[in-house]
């Protein structure tokens, strides 16, 4: 399966455009896509919402689905 982040990124068009829509750096992008920094419940979900729940949150990490109430 591909990397959420990486289809956030194409869903959204750049590592610019995914940093916008959680409010945070490119360079918070490049962690989450390398892997040395972990996606947080917050921005998880904007990313949802951003991608028009295309890129879901419980893909970021599956205990999101049960602190979210989906199975």
């Amino acid at each position: 399966m591909t990397n959420p982040v990486s289809r956030a990124i194409k869903e959204l068009g750049s590592q610019v455009a995914v940093a916008n829509a959680c409010g945070v750096s490119q360079n918070a992008i490049s962690k989450w896509l390398n892997g040395t920094a972990k996606v947080s419940l917050e921005n998880a979900l904007k990313i949802e919402k951003a991608t028009s729940q295309r890129v879901k949150a419980e893909e970021f990490n599956p205990e999101y689905a049960s602190l979210l109430s989906r199975k």
